[in-house]
C-alpha cells in the first residue's frame, strides 16, 4: 500500500507550534520501523523542510502565502488530482486544510486534534467569509474518511457532539513529548539568565490568542501578593499589541518578562528552574506544555476543562480560568503548601511518562494497518 503523509505543517505557521512537533516526529518514529507501507511525504512547493533528510520520496502541492483564505480551497481542487496522479492508496491528512473529499480509489486518515471554531464560534466570526466557510466545508469532510485519529477523548466525543460522527470511527491516540529532551538532567541546566530571566518567577508557554486566557493570567497575577515575576514564553507575545493592553489594563507590565520564542534546547532549563507552570487556558485538543513542563519537574496549575484533566491526571493543581481570584488562589496555596509543592512534582514526573512520540507513532501504525487489513482483504 502507498500511503501519503502530509507534511506541510512542518513548512507553515503550525511550524512552532504543537501541530508541527506531532508531524515532524510522527514522521521521524514511523520512519524506525519497518513495515510493508511505501511512504511518500506531501509538501509545500519551494519551502523549506527542516528536519527531514532529502532522500525522501516528496509529492509538492502548490500553495499561496501563509495563512491565504483560499488555501483551503487549492487543496480541495488540486490535492485529489496529485494524489491519484501518483497511485497513492491512503492519505494521512495531518492538518485540518487537508481534509478533502478523497478521489475514488484513494482513502483518508485524518489527524483531528481540536474543534475550536465550533466550540467558540466568536473567533471563526473574525475571520473573512471565505474562512469560514473553508473551516465547516473540511471539518465536514472528516465523515469521508475512512478512520479518525484524536489526539484525546476530549477531542473525540467533540467530533461526535459538533460533527455527528459515529464513535467507533475514531481512535484516541494520545500525543507524546521528547524525553531526551525534557527530563530533570536538562531541567537542572542554568540557561534562564541568558534571557534576562532571574529569581523566582512563575511559566507559561504558549501562544497569546484569546483562547489561552492570558487576561485572566495577568488579573490573577496583580492578585498575587509580593513582586513573584511571570514569565510568558512565545513567539508573539514581544509584539502582541492585545497583549501590551492587557499588561497597561491589569498595571503588571512591571512584573512580566517577554523573551520570545524560546528554542526546544532551552525549554527544559526554562521550565526546570520556574516555581510554577501556570496554563490556565479555556480549551486545549491536547495541551504539550504541560507535559514537558511535569517531566522537567515543574509543578503544574491548569484548567479544569476540554483534554486538560485527562492529560494531566491527578498530578496538576486545577483552577476555573473564568475566575482569576481563583488562579491567584491557585498559585498562593501551592507556593505556601510544601508538602503539596513537592507531591506535585513528584506525581508529575510519573504522569509525563505516559506520553511517548513512539507510542503515539505505534498508535497510528496501528490505523494505517487495519485499513491496509481492511484494504487487501476487499480486494
Amino acid at each position: 500500500m502507498k500511503v501519503c503523509i502530509d507534511l506541510r505543517p512542518t513548512q507553515n505557521e503550525h511550524a512552532s507550534r504543537g501541530i508541527g512537533a506531532l508531524v515532524r516526529n510522527l514522521v521521524r518514529e514511523t520512519g524506525r520501523e519497518n513495515n510493508r507501507q511505501e511512504r511518500i511525504f506531501l509538501v509545500d512547493r519551494g519551502g523549506e523542510l527542516p528536519g527531514f533528510s532529502g532522500d525522501r520520496r516528496r509529492i509538492a502541492c502548490y500553495r499561496l502565502p501563509r495563512l491565504h483564505q483560499l488555501n483551503w480551497m487549492l487543496n480541495q481542487l488540486l490535492l485529489p488530482r496529485l494524489l491519484r496522479r501518483h497511485n497513492i492508496d491512503l492519505f494521512v491528512a495531518t492538518d485540518f486544510q487537508s481534509y478533502i473529499i478523497p478521489p475514488a480509489g484513494v482513502k483518508q486518515i485524518g489527524l483531528a486534534y481540536d474543534l475550536i471554531p465550533f466550540i467558540f464560534p466568536e473567533t471563526m466570526a473574525e475571520q473573512p467569509f471565505l474562512t469560514q466557510w473553508g473551516w465547516r466545508f473540511n471539518f465536514r469532510n472528516l465523515r469521508r474518511c475512512s478512520g479518525i485519529i484524536a489526539i484525546s477523548e476530549s477531542t473525540k466525543q467533540d467530533l461526535v457532539k459538533f460533527l455527528g460522527l459515529p464513535e467507533d470511527t475514531i481512535r484516541v491516540v494520545y500525543p507524546g513529548i521528547d524525553h531526551s529532551l525534557f527530563n530533570i538532567r536538562n531541567a537542572e541546566q542554568r540557561i534562564p539568565s541568558r534571557y534576562g530571566i532571574a529569581g523566582d518567577y512563575l511559566l507559561y508557554v504558549g501562544d497569546t490568542e484569546w483562547r489561552k486566557n492570558l487576561r485572566g493570567l495577568l488579573e490573577a497575577l496583580a492578585e498575587i501578593p509580593g513582586d513573584m515575576k511571570l514569565v510568558i514564553a512565545g513567539k508573539r507575545a514581544p509584539t502582541d499589541p492585545r497583549l501590551k493592553k492587557w499588561l497597561m489594563e491589569t498595571k503588571t507590565a512591571d512584573r512580566v518578562i517577554l523573551p520570545g520564542f524560546i528554542p526546544d534546547e532551552d525549554l527544559p532549563s526554562l521550565y526546570g528552574h520556574a516555581r510554577i507552570f501556570i496554563f490556565p487556558t479555556r480549551y486545549e485538543g491536547f495541551g504539550l506544555p504541560v507535559v514537558e513542563a511535569m517531566a522537567c519537574g515543574c509543578p503544574v496549575i491548569t484548567s479544569h476543562n476540554s483534554s486538560l484533566p485527562e492529560v494531566a491526571g491527578n498530578a496538576a493543581l486545577y483552577v476555573d480560568p473564568e475566575r482569576p481570584e481563583n488562579i491567584a488562589t491557585g498559585v498562593v496555596r501551592l507556593l505556601d503548601n510544601e508538602i503539596l509543592y513537592n507531591g506535585m512534582r513528584s506525581q508529575g514526573l510519573v504522569q509525563a511518562r505516559q506520553f511517548t512520540w513512539k507510542g503515539f507513532a505505534r498508535g497510528v501504525q496501528d490505523v494505517l494497518s487495519e485499513i491496509d487489513v481492511v484494504d487487501t482483504s476487499a480486494r
